[in-house]
């Protein structure tokens, strides 16, 4: 026993200054081939010390349990195979940490776990002094817990364990969040962030944010726009399972179809990180496999027998006092609301007839209905949801709703009916909700109601939130652009007629007592390049609308061709940036957002050229809208520029060009929307050609060009 004893303190001692020298020298130590093998079996060795650390911990615990002899030499046995196995571990992981990057999570981990080892070699060596044994135990019992998890941290991504009540306490908005946040970002959270995040660099690559994956790694970007087939990521995770290097490695949780599918539409298209599901196209690649694979997994809508309505039809029956909105891109059912008492008319009802079949709500509260118009409503085989509260309704008009089988929410709260309503309620099969405040029934009557509709909620303390006044919907710019010339005649108006329409041109809020808007005036622009109207909208018996601002823009010089070495990206992945830059119209609002007016550049550059005919000698200015995406930005703690550079470029015959201007922008600090303006002398010159380029990582949008 005293040889074998001897043996494991020398070989303790050899251990130890083993781990010793290592750390010491460690930023100068290489490890052969033939050792690293012995690294990567960390894992496996690293569960004894755990198991032998809280069997000895719990053995002291329970020592009163055992007769002293019995204790000394199981305790000593077990502290003996503790400290050879910690120390073990200790220096196998520490050789497998210099095949990796170094993070700060890694180094956590690491100095716990040496810690940890001559935490326990130190009570092997100070065994007797009971006081300090029990002290560093519990200190020692502790610390396996701190780098068991920070190790699993490494190995599974540091939210491991709470990824499952994350996903399912934060709702995702599937059809207007960014298919990157929505899709493509929890399968690179699901399948790759385990061993490429913050804390864990394999192949110096971080997957974890839209910042870090920009970085790319050691073989370069993570993926090329519009190339997935060149693509690294592609490359590695359609190679066979029992390559080396393919991604996820066997072993992990490899992608499924759909998700290969899925992430290659993605790049196919421009891996644009901005874009929404409602932003597509219909018919697009990217929108079908997403409805297809993917929302139906992801909602619990309600699947309707019958097809979309005709978008133009929707369209065309809104109004300020008719509202028309399809429940979302993938339903055909449509919720319908109608409102302001004195303009309504049956036809406003009768009207909808066109799109009868795909109507499941109808709000009609406040309206003068009656049996004329339920007779309509009754038509409407698939509504699901009536609203009624403060109509002229009487009890026996609701006989004729029997019709809608479908109907499982009523609202008839401040209206007439009575008890007698029962006879029509007993034969609405789905009927589930059931609002009646304020009505001619009493309380005793609600109860007996409730009992003989045991399958319904009723509901009498629901206050109707309508009010007397409705609040005008702004003015609209009717005019087919913004950008004019001075003389040029604007069109501002309102859907809704008799609506007056007062305006100011000082920064001055316009009021009731401001002049009154014609339907088109002649604007001077007074050789500013924008001038600005403020507008607000009249009407009796409707509250005023907010103040709208209209900004119109000079026009300058157009030239007669426009050409673009790519379009750029929209919502669409085509973003007609030959159409969007001379297209007469600049947004009034700075808000950046992925639509119809913006052309996005991202890896590619902006190359447009301008060709004039005449007046090229009379241009003194050329200037370009663009636009940032701020929120990412901000939330990702950008610190480089969107943009990188941009030049403008003169040339006679459209061969030789001459560098006008150039511009830098690394140092400039962010900012939603500003105008890139070059100055430069009148020339004679037909050719004009500007070129804008983002930074690494970066989008930006360009929105109109000017010639001045």
């Amino acid at each position: 026993m005293k040889k074998l004893k001897s043996l494991v303190l020398n070989t303790l001692l050899f251990l130890h200054c083993l781990l010793a020298f290592m750390l010491l020298f460690e930023s100068s130590v290489i490890i052969p081939f033939w050792i690293q093998p012995l690294g990567r079996m960390h894992p496996l060795i690293l569960h004894f010390p755990v198991a032998f650390i809280a069997l000895l911990f719990v053995l002291n615990l329970f020592k009163k349990q055992l007769d002293v002899a019995s204790f000394e030499k199981i305790n000593l046995f077990l502290l003996f195979l503790t400290s050879l196995s910690t120390t073990a571990a200790t220096i196998m992981g520490l050789l497998l940490s210099l095949e990796e990057t170094s993070t700060d999570l890694m180094a956590l981990h690491k100095w716990i776990g040496v810690s940890i080892s001559f935490m326990v070699y130190s009570l092997v060596l100070f065994y007797q002094y009971k006081t300090y044994f029990k002290t560093v135990l519990l200190f020692s019992f502790t610390s396996v817990i701190f780098a068991g998890h920070y190790g699993a941290g490494l190995t599974h991504g540091t939210n491991f364990i709470t990824e499952p009540l994350m996903a399912n306490s934060t709702p995702v908005e599937t059809e207007n969040g960014a298919i990157y946040k929505v899709f493509i970002q929890p399968i690179l959270d699901k399948k790759c962030t385990s061993c490429h995040n913050d804390q864990k660099l394999k192949g110096n690559l971080n997957l974890s944010s839209l910042e870090a994956i920009s970085e790319g790694g050691k073989n370069g970007p993570l993926w090329i726009a519009h190339q997935p087939e060149k693509s690294n990521f592609i490359k590695r995770i359609q190679l066979p399972l029992e390559h080396k290097k393919h991604m996820s490695p066997k072993g992990k949780p490899q992608l499924t179809a759909n998700e290969i599918e899925l992430l290659k539409t993605w790049i196919q298209q421009g891996i644009n990180d901005t874009i929404s599901y409602n932003h597509l196209k219909e018919g697009d690649s990217l929108k079908t496999i997403i409805s297809k694979k993917w929302l139906q997994k992801k909602t619990t809508k309600k699947i309707y027998p019958f097809s979309f309505a005709d978008q133009e039809i929707i369209d065309e029956l809104n109004s300020p006092f008719r509202s028309i909105k399809q429940k979302s891109p993938t339903s055909p059912g449509i919720d319908v609301a109608i409102y302001g008492r004195s303009t309504f008319q049956t036809n406003s009802l009768t009207e909808l007839s066109k799109i009868k079949e795909q109507i499941v709500s109808l709000n009609l509260s406040k309206l003068p209905i009656y049996k004329e118009e339920l007779a309509f409503v009754s038509g409407l085989k698939n509504l699901e949801k009536l609203q009624l509260n403060g109509t002229d309704i009487k009890t026996n008009d609701l006989e004729v709703l029997t019709a809608c089988t479908e109907l499982n929410s009523l609202s008839l709260s401040n209206t007439q009916v009575d008890f007698s309503l029962l006879s029509t309620l007993e034969k609405l099969p789905k009927l589930r909700q059931l609002y009646v405040w304020n009505t001619a029934m009493n309380s005793d009557e609600i109860a007996l109601l409730q009992k003989k509709l045991p399958n319904t909620t009723i509901t009498e303390g629901f206050v109707q939130d309508v009010k007397n006044e409705l609040i005008l919907t702004p003015p609209v710019l009717l005019s087919k652009g913004n950008i004019i010339s001075t003389g040029d005649s604007i069109h501002i108006g309102h859907k809704l007629a008799g609506v007056d329409i007062h305006y100011s041109l000082d920064k001055s809020n316009p009021t009731k007592e401001s002049p009154l808007l014609t339907k088109k005036i002649v604007l001077d622009l007074q050789g500013k390049k924008n001038k600005s109207i403020k507008t607000i909208a009249f009407k009796e018996g409707w509250k005023p609308s907010k103040v709208e601002t209209f900004t119109f823009f000079s026009r300058g010089f157009v030239p007669s061709n426009l050409e673009v070495s790519y379009e750029g990206i929209l919502g669409e992945y085509v973003g007609n940036a030959a159409t969007i830059l001379i297209d007469d119209f600049v947004l009034n609002k700075s808000k950046i957002d992925v639509s119809k007016y913006w052309a996005g550049f991202k890896e590619r550059p902006l190359i447009a050229i301008a060709e004039f005919k005449d007046n090229t000698s009379k241009i003194k200015e050329v200037s370009i809208s663009c636009g940032y995406n701020s929120y990412r930005i901000k939330k990702l703690k950008l610190k480089t520029y969107p943009l990188k550079e941009a030049q403008l470029w003169t040339s006679t015959d459209k061969t030789n060009w001459k560098l006008e201007s150039k511009k830098n922008f690394r140092n400039t600090k962010p900012i939603k929307t500003e105008n890139i303006s070059f100055k430069l002398k009148p020339k004679n010159v037909r050719y004009y050609k500007i070129v804008i380029q983002a930074s690494k990582g970066h989008t930006f949008y360009v929105n109109q060009l000017f010639f001045r």
